[in-house]
């Protein structure tokens, strides 16, 4: 009886402890990167993380109504700035995590040429699609490149999503040939079938797609969702997770 008892307490010194379990609230374009950061931040801590990928808007009106989140990474700065005002966010966790970069693109290879815009005035295309200026940041962005460049598109040659995923889905299903997506989009889309071709508008011309993070003061386990938070600020294997995605 007194061995059994020795290979108990053994036993039970060598189990490991419970991982403790992070709620991350995602924007949808930053899901597949976030599910990689977390792979590698997981391997050497003991988290478990449940992700809720969606849109920025949706999360927002979720955790305004008390969704039990810890953490939001939201594809916009103002949601967060929102949230911090509101009490909803704790202001001294809020941080720049990404910026997007705007890309035309489509899934053919020699469909855009280097000069995306002498391509967009030529018309050789029937339309361009792009998310809603009015609600998007990648939207907002596209329309600002279309002003700077002086390119005219009438109506009936915009496709208009209500978000960056709908506009990138009217490209890769033909509705559109070519659209302004993201090029994290790009990147993981031609990571599994293929490269298309794409034109990069010059950074000046649009106004940056800031894409912030926040600790919500709801949050379950406030000291691991923060260490997870300032493991992605400043960690050089973070950082090159996120560039590799296609984010500045």
């Amino acid at each position: 009886m007194r061995r059994l008892f020795i290979v108990c307490l053994v036993l039970l010194a060598a189990a490991p402890a419970a991982a403790t379990e992070l709620r991350i609230a995602v924007a949808a374009n930053f899901t597949a990167t976030l599910e990689r950061l977390v792979e590698v931040y997981g391997a050497e801590n003991a988290v478990r993380v449940a992700i809720s990928s969606g849109s920025s808007g949706k999360h927002f009106a979720q955790i305004r109504q008390g969704a039990p989140f810890d953490l939001f990474f939201s594809a916009d700065d103002q949601r967060t700035a929102d949230l911090v005002a509101s009490g909803h966010a704790v202001a001294d966790s809020r941080f720049r995590y990404a910026e997007g970069v705007l890309v035309l693109w489509s899934p053919e290879a020699d469909r855009v040429p280097e000069d995306g815009v002498a391509f967009l005035k030529g018309g050789e295309y029937r339309r361009v699609a792009m998310a809603n200026p009015r609600v998007a940041p990648y939207g907002a962005a596209a329309a600002a490149v279309i002003d700077a460049h002086g390119i005219e598109l009438a109506p009936g040659r915009i496709v208009t999503g209500q978000s960056m995923g709908q506009a990138f889905s009217f490209v890769i299903t033909g509705n559109a040939e070519v659209g302004f997506v993201a090029l994290s989009q790009v990147i993981l889309h031609e990571r599994q079938h293929g490269p298309g071709s794409r034109w990069v508008p010059a950074f000046e011309t649009y106004p940056p797609i800031v894409q912030e993070a926040v600790l919500l003061t709801a949050a379950r386990n406030p000291d691991a969702a923060r260490a997870f938070l300032d493991w992605v600020r400043t960690s050089a294997a973070a950082w090159a997770v996120i560039a590799s995605d296609g984010y500045r």
